[in-house]
């Protein structure tokens, strides 16, 4: 907060007194006017008197009356010609200097503060003003404006409200002419008084924020020469980590080339035997697909020569069934001529008989052809049984 006090105060009366820095800027460039003159005076060797040279000197100061044995006084106008555009390039160089962001921030922080100080002054009745906006510098130093009254007293104001209405910022409805009403008050009855509680005002916080800058900057300086040690010992560290870590990167690129080579080796053999397992393997199918041709040629072969086996069983097999249903079919059609006949010889013996003796009925020749049919389902049975063994013979 007092920096911004410090910064508010400051700016205010770089304002006010900018016209008093004119008039001694103009003050200051009379003496090399007449100077100058006096050299001119003095070469031309017209003023023999030495009464005349002794006032001549009394006008000129102490520091003109050394005439020419002054260096500055013996310049050549030339070299005063080549020296000023020297002076405005330097100082139009520092006007366009950028203001830093944090220069910037700190004065909008005093204007506002300067700002709020006017306001609440003249809330408290303690500004009574002719010029727009009220002079800062007065209520700054002395906590209040009271130009209207000094005007009016034609007792002199102070430089920022001469300046003020000199520049357009008084107030019209205050009808002062400025080149006949407004002066700047004497030093003797006001202005040194100004002056005096602008320097107690701000010299004060002027020292505590270049105690405060300096303690920052020792508290600076120890901090960077705390973060160059740090810097300086992490750089070792750094170095040491560095040096381990190349190390480290060594022995591992070290390994790391014993296992390529040993996984190439490995490779090497891996393929080299993968080449003899895929050699065997093919060598070991070829003789699989020979064996199975072969093989296959030989089941092939049984399955023909069985084929015909069967085709031949299956030729017998089959004339035997047909010698056997052609010698059923022979066999029946003389039983069916044998049953004919015996039923032709009954039928005669029917016809022969008496005629009292009771009818024979026609089964007799029906049970003799079953008897005769009984045999032949008979005949596997006993053939059965005869190719079973004996419960007394050894199985």
């Amino acid at each position: 907060m007092r920096r911004f006090a410090m910064i508010a105060l400051s700016l205010p009366l770089t304002f006010a007194l900018a016209p008093v820095w004119v008039a001694a800027q103009d003050a200051k460039d009379a003496p090399k006017v007449d100077a100058k003159d006096s050299k001119d005076a003095k070469d031309s060797k017209d003023a023999k008197d030495s009464k005349d040279a002794k006032d001549s000197k009394d006008a000129k100061g102490p520091k003109d009356a050394k005439g020419p044995k002054d260096p500055k006084d013996s310049k050549d106008p030339k070299a005063d010609a080549k020296e000023a555009p020297k002076a405005d390039a330097k100082e139009a160089s520092t006007s366009e200097t950028p203001i830093p962001k944090e220069v910037q921030e700190k004065l909008e922080a005093a204007r506002r503060a300067v700002a709020e100080a006017i306001v609440a002054a003249e809330d408290a009745g303690l500004v009574n003003t002719t010029i727009s906006p009220p002079p800062i510098l007065d209520i700054l130093a002395t906590g209040r404006a009271n130009d209207a009254v000094a005007l009016k007293n034609k007792d002199g104001v102070s430089p920022e409200v001469f300046g003020a209405w000199f520049t357009g910022f008084g107030k019209t409805d205050a009808k002062y002419n400025p080149t006949n009403d407004v002066r700047i008050v004497h030093p003797s009855k006001g202005l040194k008084t100004l002056y005096d509680q602008r320097a107690a005002v701000l010299n004060k916080y002027i020292e505590e924020a270049r105690k405060a800058k300096d303690g920052k900057k020792d508290e600076d300086a120890k901090t960077k020469a705390d973060e160059k040690k740090a810097a300086e010992e992490k750089k070792a560290d750094d170095e040491a980590k560095m040096k381990a870590d190349e190390q480290k990167a060594a022995d591992e690129q070290k390994a790391a080339d014993a296992k390529k080579k040993r996984l190439a080796d490995e490779k090497k053999a891996a393929d080299e035997k993968k080449a003899a397992d895929e050699a065997k393997m093919k060598a070991d199918e070829k003789k699989a697909a020979d064996e199975a041709k072969m093989k296959a040629d030989e089941k092939k072969a049984a399955d023909e020569a069985k084929m015909k086996a069967d085709e031949k069983k299956a030729a017998d097999e089959a004339k035997m069934k047909a010698d056997e249903k052609k010698a059923d079919d022979e066999k029946k059609a003389a039983d069916e001529k044998k049953a004919a006949d015996a039923k032709k010889d009954e039928d005669a013996k029917k016809d022969d008989a008496p005629k009292d003796e009771p009818k024979k009925t026609d089964d007799a020749p029906k049970a003799d052809a079953k008897k005769d049919d009984a045999p032949k389902a008979d005949a596997p049975k006993n053939e059965a049984k005869a190719d079973e063994p004996k419960k007394d013979e050894p199985k």
